[in-house]
């Protein structure tokens, strides 16, 4: 089968199924998706059928990565799992999000229909996993924004303080690792906001690594805050690991040294003591050895 009748065929089936759903099945909830014969259940299966089909074509067909151009269908499928709410998906949507051999725009997709479905910290941990995953080239920034907005304060206010401590540890350490500009940035927005001592942090103060040269928005992002701390000096900056205990070491600390380590450090500096009393007692002894003969 050519490209063009493999793209050509699988138009016609999307457009079919299209047609089968009032605007594509987009307009209705989880009552328009169920009255038409989709279950979770169906639709994962549906899509791991399809996905076969697909990543044999690809092989294939090289260097065709982009599944035979079935993404319409994929998105379809996980629009109806979105409006679903099922949380039963939670596992289907996190392997799809971490398939390095899927798509960017499904695996993006997959991301976004997980926070929109998991609970807060189910969300964030999951965002941590994602932001730090090298695979994932782009989008990570439109991820962080769909969370984010997640935490209204009718939803921080049902969070126990624990739980909310939880959260805002996960978000600054997304923000300290991150090399993403705009991420880091949104959860400084926020973080302004949702933590008075943030302001003045050292943990913000990690921002100015991203005022480097650059196009007009970091210039007007980053160099501001450049601009603040440069007024503060570091000993009066404010350390949130003091509340945040769980947050990572910052980029200036001292490596840590493992308990092995120090102990051995303790004791050659043990031995090497020793080894110098035992000297300067010999020196002495020779000394009054000298002066007796």
């Amino acid at each position: 089968m050519t490209l063009h009748t493999h793209r050509v065929r699988n138009l016609i089936r999307f457009l079919l199924l299209f047609l089968m759903f009032p605007s594509g099945g987009l307009c209705g909830g989880r009552e328009e998706v169920l009255a038409n014969g989709w279950t979770l259940d169906l639709l994962i299966e549906r899509f791991n059928q399809r996905e076969k089909v697909v990543i044999a074509y690809d092989l294939a067909h090289p260097p065709s990565k982009n599944w035979g151009g079935d993404g319409p269908y994929f998105g379809m499928l996980l629009n109806f799992i979105e409006k679903l709410d099922d949380r039963d998906a939670l596992p289907f949507l996190e392997e799809k999000s971490f398939m390095t051999n899927a798509p960017s725009f499904i695996r993006g997709r997959a991301a976004e229909v997980y926070v929109k479905i998991a609970d807060v910290e189910e969300g964030v941990l999951f965002l941590a996993k994602y932001c730090d995953d090298p695979t994932v080239k782009r989008g990570k920034w439109l991820l962080i924004q769909q969370y984010l907005d997640k935490l209204t304060p009718e939803v921080k206010n049902r969070l126990s303080s624990d739980a909310l401590s939880r959260v805002h540890t996960v978000l600054l350490t997304i923000m300290q690792k991150t090399d993403v500009r705009d991420a880091a940035n949104r959860i400084n927005l926020y973080m302004l906001q949702a933590v008075p001592q943030y302001t003045n942090s050292v943990q913000r103060a990690c921002l100015t690594r991203f005022a480097t040269e650059g196009n007009e928005w970091v210039t007007n992002t980053f160099h501001p805050i450049k601009a603040h701390f440069d007024t503060i000096p570091p000993k009066q900056r404010i350390d949130l690991r003091k509340r945040f205990p769980d947050l990572p070491p910052l980029p200036d600390d001292a490596p840590a040294r493992s308990p092995v380590k120090v102990a051995i450090a303790i004791v050659a500096g043990v031995v090497a003591l020793a080894a110098c009393a035992v000297a300067a007692w010999l020196a002495v002894r020779r000394r009054r050895v000298r002066e007796t003969t």
